[in-house]
């Protein structure tokens, strides 16, 4: 059975993607996507976002984390911005996030560590957060 057949990993995917994505203005890669191909965009969709990102070994927290830091050291921009929003969607703090892009120092260098935290700055703002260090101390 194809992936696009399976109506319990179509609403998996859905469920999925609208959990981790739903504050994320101006589309994704699945948008793009579409553009070149709907039926492969389809099943690429399901299969990411529907089976793998979906599994339940390590938390969607832990999941996204590690995408940030991931695509942060692979200098994705766009990526990492789907991420960010993705990370703070599924309970990661602001804290957490910047963290883990500063870990890719070791990584990735200085340069996509500091690219990544303009991004993770743009995406703050686009949902109307306060930067880790404007927080009140605990």
């Amino acid at each position: 059975m194809a992936l696009m057949d399976d109506p319990e990993l179509r609403a998996r995917t859905k469920q999925t993607s609208q959990k981790l994505f739903h504050t994320l203005k101006g589309g994704s890669g699945f948008e793009t996507w579409k553009k070149f191909d709907k039926g492969l965009a389809r099943e690429l969709s399901l299969f990411f976002t529907g089976v793998l990102y979906s599994r339940e070994v390590i938390s969607q927290k832990q999941r996204e984390l590690c995408a940030v830091g991931a695509l942060t050291a692979l200098h994705r921009p766009n990526e990492v911005r789907a991420h960010i929003h993705a990370a703070l969607n599924v309970g990661a703090t602001r804290q957490e996030v910047a963290e883990v892009i500063f870990q890719m120092v070791t990584y990735g260098g200085m340069p996509v560590v500091v690219d990544a935290l303009e991004v993770y700055g743009h995406v703050l703002a686009e949902r109307g957060e306060p930067f880790p260090a404007d927080e009140p101390s605990r």
